[in-house]
C-alpha cells in the first residue's frame, strides 16, 4: 500500500447490503437450502446465518464490490488445505453449489458482481471480551492455532505475496501518514512516540522470520467455547483476514487480548504461548519479538478504529463504543515489563515443546 495516500475505500470496511429476500432465493436456486436469514456481523463481507427448517445452519456470505475474486479464492483454497490436511479441525468448511462450484456471483443493483458463498456453521459462542479463561483452555485454544499452522506449511497461493490486508502488521501500515492523525489524540501520545521503535527494529526483524499464509484474525469472538457456561475450547471461526506473514505474527492476533484485557497477564499470555508450542515450536528469535509484536497489533487496532470513525464508517455506533476500550488495553500492554513476559514466554514455550 503507498504510503503516501490511504482513504477508508482502500481498507475495504465496506460491506453490501443485498436484501434478505434476494440472498435467499439465490440460496435456494445455487444451493437447494430455504430457511430464515439473520445478519451477522462483517467488516468487509456481508453475513447471514441461514437456519434450514430442519435446523440446519449455515454461513451466507457476500463480497464487497471491490474484493479482488484471487482474494476471495485464496481463503477458499485456505480452508480447502486445511481440511484436507486436518480434517479434524474445527473450522467452517465452504460448501460446493449444486452445479459443484466455490461460489456464485450475484450482481447488485448497480451492476457490480459480488461473489457468493455458503460456508458450514461452527457451533459454539465466542470467547468475548467478559470471557477470562483458564489458564488449560488458553493452552488448548493456543495448540489449535499452532495445528492450522502446521495444516498451513506447505500451502501457497499466487494471491499470498501481493495481497494488501490491512490487519497484516508485517506490512507497515503502522507508519502510514494517513494513521498519524486521529480524532481522539491518542494515536499522537499513544503510539507515534513506539514508531521509531517499530519502523527501525520491529519491522525488519519481523519480516525476517519464517512466513506462511496464517490465520491472522484469532480474537476473542472468533475463538469459541461450547457454551456461554463451559469453560472450554471448541473452534475457530472467520478466514477473512488470511495473509502471508510471519508465524509469530498469527500468535500474537489472540495475545493483545489475553494479556492487555486480563486479570493475570503473564499466566494468560505464558498459558497460550505453551499450548501453540506444544503442537508448533517456535524459534528464540520469535519468543524474543512476541511482546513488541503484541503492542504493534494493539497501537495498529488504535489507529484503524480511529481512521473508521473519522471517515464515518457504517458501523460507526460499534467503533465509537469499542473504542475506549483498545485504548486502555494499548495502554496496560505499553506498563508490562518487556524483559519479565519475555522470560515467562521462553519458560512456558520450554513446558509446551517438553509436554
Amino acid at each position: 500500500m503507498d504510503k503516501v495516500t490511504l482513504s477508508a475505500e482502500d481498507l475495504r470496511f465496506n460491506p453490501p447490503s443485498f436484501e434478505k429476500s434476494f440472498l435467499s432465493a439465490e440460496v435456494k436456486k445455487h444451493f437447494g437450502l430455504a430457511g430464515t436469514m439473520k445478519p451477522l456481523v462483517g467488516e468487509r463481507d456481508q453475513n447471514h446465518l441461514l437456519k434450514t427448517e430442519d435446523g440446519k445452519k449455515y454461513v451466507v456470505k457476500v463480497a464487497g464490490p471491490d474484493e479482488d475474486r484471487l482474494a476471495v479464492d485464496y481463503q477458499i483454497k485456505t480452508l480447502l488445505h486445511i481440511e484436507k490436511r486436518n480434517p479434524a479441525l474445527n473450522i467452517p468448511r465452504n460448501l460446493k453449489t449444486k452445479d459443484g462450484k466455490d461460489f456464485i456471483l450475484i450482481q447488485s443493483p448497480d451492476g457490480r458482481d459480488h461473489m457468493m458463498r455458503l460456508l458450514s456453521w461452527v457451533d459454539g459462542v465466542p470467547f468475548g471480551d467478559a470471557y477470562q479463561p483458564p489458564a488449560e483452555v488458553l493452552s488448548s485454544a493456543g495448540r489449535f492455532q499452532a495445528q492450522m499452522c502446521v495444516a498451513l506449511a506447505d500451502f501457497s497461493h499466487p494471491c499470498e505475496k501481493d495481497y494488501f490486508m490491512p490487519w497484516d502488521t508485517s506490512q507497515g501500515l503502522i507508519a502510514n501518514p494517513a494513521l498519524r492523525v486521529s480524532k481522539y489524540g491518542d494515536v499522537e501520545q499513544i503510539v507515534l512516540p513506539l514508531l521509531d521503535h517499530i519502523e527501525g527494529y520491529v519491522l525488519p526483524n519481523m519480516n525476517n522470520m519464517r512466513k506462511q499464509t496464517i490465520h491472522n484474525d484469532s480474537h476473542n469472538d472468533n475463538i469459541l467455547r461450547s457454551s456461554p457456561d463451559a469453560h472450554d475450547f471448541c473452534g475457530v471461526i472467520d478466514f477473512g483476514d488470511i495473509c502471508y506473514a510471519p508465524i509469530i505474527q498469527d500468535l500474537s492476533v489472540p495475545m493483545i487480548g489475553f494479556v492487555g484485557d486480563f486479570d493475570y497477564p503473564l499466566v494468560a499470555g505464558g498459558a497460550y504461548v505453551k499450548g501453540f508450542a506444544s503442537a508448533c515450536p517456535l524459534k528464540e528469535e520469535e519468543l524474543d519479538i512476541l511482546y513488541d509484536l503484541l503492542i504493534l497489533r494493539a497501537a495498529l487496532t488504535v489507529q484503524l478504529i480511529d481512521f473508521r470513525i473519522q471517515h464515518q464508517d457504517a458501523d460507526m455506533h460499534g467503533l465509537v463504543e469499542y473504542y475506549p476500550r483498545i485504548v486502555t488495553r494499548l495502554k496496560r500492554l505499553l506498563a508490562i515489563d518487556k524483559n519479565e513476559i519475555t522470560d515467562v514466554f521462553h519458560q512456558e514455550h520450554s513446558k509446551g515443546v517438553n509436554a
